[in-house]
């Protein structure tokens, strides 16, 4: 199914806690045994991972029998040797020969060492990495880096329903040929909260969360799948990531991923809604 195969697996909450509505910890080896195996036979072929994600890297490389084509990303390094030996530990922990994307977590790393790029393109002409690019975390660090033509194979953004700042850029990454992943499709579980709960710091976002709530009562649909198909049926995106803490939940996710077409009516409505404070929609602000 077109639908699922444009799922990618998330599995920073396999090696650290992660989210703001987990509230079940780190998965046990046997439970991510089953996701793997689970998405594997369901036609999910990517996994997405980092260094920095705590042993999310040895989980994969101990757990999911080398059934996937696995993205990392390199922490902040200041020199190629230590860009090689972030590498080559990622390769050691993977227990793979070559990775298939190999990105750069934050690219004010690449913005503020450009050597580096230079590494990353003789890893994947020496076939070590397939796909080399960078995670964004705003538009203006994607203009800084193709101003100095560092074209990628692979890039990582987010992008959901109420955050759309990328979109702009999507049809030019196309046109360069740029494999495109976005992440962040449900807010890290933002869309899910009891907004009566809602943090105090993220209180402002809570007349555009009704918003979105009305729309999902106007059209019948869960939050779940308007959140998810919103971003799988645009024609511009190739992986949609998300997370699960286990097999129930990525079933339901595929489930709900079946049938994305109507979201595209309801996609008129949800370009109707203006965040007044975009900025508390990036989870490094919480």
């Amino acid at each position: 199914m077109k639908e699922v195969s444009k799922i990618a697996l998330g599995t920073v909450q396999f090696g650290i806690p992660y989210g703001i509505n987990n509230r079940n910890g780190v998965p046990l080896d046997q439970e991510i045994r089953e996701i793997f195996s689970y998405a594997a036979q369901s036609g999910i072929d990517i996994l997405e991972t980092a260094s920095g994600y705590g042993n999310s890297e040895k989980k994969i490389g101990e757990l999911s029998v080398n059934k996937f084509k696995v993205v990392t990303k390199f922490p902040k390094v200041l020199s190629a040797v230590e860009l090689k030996k972030s590498l080559e530990n990622s390769l050691i922990n993977l227990k793979i020969r070559t990775v298939y994307g190999y990105i750069a977590h934050n690219s004010d790393n690449l913005i503020e060492c450009p050597d580096l790029w230079n590494v990353l393109l003789e890893k994947k002409h020496e076939k070590v990495i397939k796909k080399i690019g960078y995670s964004l975390y705003f538009p203006e660090q994607l203009e800084q880096l193709l101003d100095l033509n560092f074209l990628p194979d692979l890039v990582q953004f987010p992008y959901s329903i109420l955050d759309k700042k990328f979109e702009k850029f999507l049809p030019l990454l196309r046109q360069l040929g740029a494999e495109v992943h976005i992440r962040s499709v449900f807010l890290q579980g933002l869309y899910f909260m009891d907004l009566s709960n809602l943090p105090k710091k993220l209180q402002p976002l809570k007349p555009e969360l009704l918003k979105v709530q009305e729309i999902c009562k106007m059209f019948e649909i869960p939050i779940a799948s308007l959140a998810l198909n919103f971003a799988i049926q645009n024609d511009n995106i190739d992986k949609v990531l998300i997370g699960v803490d286990n097999v129930l939940q990525l079933k339901e996710n595929i489930r709900l991923s079946i049938d994305p077409n109507y979201i595209r009516v309801i996609s008129e409505k949800i370009n109707e809604i203006q965040v007044t404070y975009p900025h508390l929609l990036n989870p490094a602000a919480w």
